[in-house]
This record gives structure tokens, sequence and C-alpha cells, in this order.
């Protein structure tokens, strides 16, 4: 059926096809993208290179020329996949595996430089290696998660186990029938289904990288919507929300809650005497305590200025205490070290009380307590009746 189809075409249409998107891509992202679309972007502009150079090879076929640009080749069609699995590391979830993939990347261009005299074993290596780089990304991609949708996961997957299938067959003819596959442009069944499967997966493999792109951009605006740009902390509102719905659960189920906000002492002097940008690291900074103090159910949001507020599920007033006593150490201690100057705040703390008390009601409390800890000497802590 296909038999009339010259490979020589059809791998040249792949390349031009791979080269436009692989120059469209950074235009319909745009440049400042995150690491993982960069990377999805560098590898497919490496595989186009990778490609480029296998074609331009066969025109010095047999020369020192040939052996540099087909090495050259491998080496880009591999290390375009491990670039590929690192955007994969982001969209969906760190995993183990980068250093196999890396090592497959390094080794196998080794191997077809060292063995290029003999067709049979850079043949098969290569096709070998690029085939198992390929089924390692489609188990990556059908691995289970709840970070990335199923619909690109799917079709990425899907375009890679394509290519993985022909891309063995490709070489277990060439290594084992070397005189029906004598060279890559062989006009052999493989090779032609090889081609055209190419240039329907390079289809797929664009969709899908742009429907991730665009689930990850949606997924920052979500987040955007919802935490203070400066601290990463949830914002008033979002926090707010989350509060009032655990506050539920506490009188439903009778959990114990506690509400405790805090508001930096001598802010102001600290931003006059040291800059609005060492105001902002020190803002960075106790946001960043409070999320290794923190477990795990409990909520911590820039709610004003210099003000956080948070909310400690399960937790009765002994704890609550003893965690503002760390917090406070710790961070006096690492205000000094990484700042240069101690930092302090004042703090009120309101108990939940099983008397239909609403979230506005804890939180009055709670900021009254605060106000009664600023007008008593401020770095200190005063617990709402």
């Amino acid at each position: 059926m296909f038999s009339h189809l010259d490979v020589h075409t059809l791998l040249v249409v792949f390349t031009v096809n791979l080269i436009a998107v692989a120059l469209a891509l950074p235009l319909l992202m745009g440049l400042k993208v995150s690491a993982a679309a960069r990377r999805a972007q560098w590898s497919m502009g490496l595989q186009a290179v990778g490609w480029v150079c296998l074609i331009a090879s066969s025109r010095w076929a047999g020369t020192v020329f040939d052996l540099l640009l087909s090495t050259a080749s491998m080496a880009a069609l591999s290390a375009s996949l491990v670039l590929l699995w690192k955007a994969l590391q982001r969209w969906i979830s760190p995993r183990d595996g980068h250093w196999t993939m890396w090592s497959l990347a390094v080794l196998m261009p080794l191997a077809y430089a060292l063995g290029f005299e003999h067709y049979a074993f850079r043949v098969g290596i290569a096709n070998a290696v690029l085939a198992l780089q390929m089924g390692l990304l489609c188990v990556e991609l059908l691995r289970p998660t709840e970070q990335a949708s199923w619909r690109w996961r799917a079709l990425l997957a899907l375009a890679m186990a394509l290519q993985s299938v022909v891309t063995s067959w490709r070489g277990v003819l060439g290594a084992f029938f070397t005189s029906a596959y004598p060279h890559f442009e062989s006009p052999h069944p493989v090779n032609i289904a090889a081609a055209l499967v190419s240039n329907l997966t390079l289809l797929l493999v664009a969709a899908s990288l742009l429907m991730a792109y665009r689930e990850e951009a949606e997924r920052q605006l979500r987040a955007l919507a919802i935490t203070d740009g400066l601290t990463g902390l949830l914002n008033r509102r979002a926090w707010s929300e989350r509060a009032a719905a655990l506050l539920a659960d506490a009188r439903r189920y009778g959990h114990p809650l506690i509400v405790l906000m805090l508001d930096l002492d001598h802010f102001k002097v600290v931003n006059d005497q040291h800059g609005h940008a060492k105001g902002d690291a020190a803002l960075m900074l106790v946001a960043r305590l409070l999320r290794e103090q923190l477990r795990t159910g409990d909520l911590a949001a820039r709610y004003g200025g210099e003000e956080f507020c948070l909310l400690l599920s399960h937790t009765r007033e002994g704890a609550a205490i003893a965690l503002d006593q760390r917090l406070r150490q710790t961070l006096r201690r690492v205000s000094t070290e990484e700042l240069g100057f101690p930092i302090d705040y004042s703090a009120g703390l309101a108990a939940f009380h099983a008397d239909h008390q609403t979230l506005d009601d804890m939180l009055r409390r709670a900021d009254h307590a605060l106000y009664e800890a600023k007008h008593a000497g401020r770095g200190q802590l005063v617990i709402a009746p």
C-alpha cells in the first residue's frame, strides 16, 4: 500500500515540520516560561538538530563527516528525550530515574562512535537505547498522579509508545537483517512505517506539550488567586474560606482549634532603617519559618502588611503556646543570622469555644489579644479569654 512512498522525502518533510514546531513553541508559549516549558522547547529543538544532522550525514557516507554528524545526531536525539523527561518531572511530579536517562544519553553516542565501523552494532545499539528511553517516558506518563491531567499524558504516552515500537523494530532490522536495511533511508516497509509514524507522532507530541503548558499556566493562575505574591502564603480571602470550613468541622466533631494572629514589631523601623528590600526579606523569612513549623492541615496567611494569621487545627492552648515559643526563638536567631538584625512579633491567641462561635468572633478575640500584647510592651503572646 505504501511501497511507492519515498523514505527520504518522508524524513525531509518530517524534519521540516519538526523545525517548524521547534520554532513555533517559543512563539506560542512565550520566552518567559517555566522550567518545564523551557525544557520541552529545548527538547524539540534538539530533536530537530538531531534529524538535520542525520539527514546531512548521508551526503558524506563513509567519511569522517558521516561519523561526526551521525554521532552528533544520536547525542542530540537522546538528549532531547532526557529534556522531555525533565519537563515531565516538573509537570507531573519529581521521581527518580533522571540518572538512568542521562547515563543512556552519554553512553549511547560513545558506543555509537566507537563502533561506527560496525553497521549492525551501531544501528542496533542506537535504536535500542532510543526505544528504551521512549519506553521509560511512556511509563512515567502512565504513572498515576493527581497533579496532571490524563488527557495530555495519554496523548504523549501514545506517541512515545508508537515511536518506541517502530524504533525497536528498525533496530532489530538493522542489527540482524542488515541486508534488508543497509542504510537509514532504505525503502523497507518497516522504515516507511517508521517515517509515517514519526510524522504522525510529531503532531501528537506538539499538541500534548501545548496542553501540558496550558494546564500548568492555569494551575499557576489558580495559585496566584489564593496566595500572597510576596510570601507565597495564603491570602486573606483564601485563608478565611478554608478556615471557615475547618471551623465547621471543629464545631461538628468537637475538635480543638486555635486562631493565632501575629504582627511584626517595629516593622516601620525596619523599612526606614534597612530599606524596603530588607523589609520584604523579613516577611519572606517569617513565611518560610511558618511553613517549616506548621503541620499539614494548619493554615497560614499573610493577613495584612506585616500581619500573619494562623489557624491550628486539632490544637489546644498548650500546644499553640509551645509553637509560639519555638517560632519566636527561631525567628530571633535566624533573622539575626540572615538579615543582620533580630525580628520579634506580638501575638494574640483565641481558642475555639463550642458556643456557636463564628470565625469572625475568633478573629475579633485574637485581634483584641494582639492589641493587648502590643500595648503591654510587644514581643509577647496574649491569650484571649
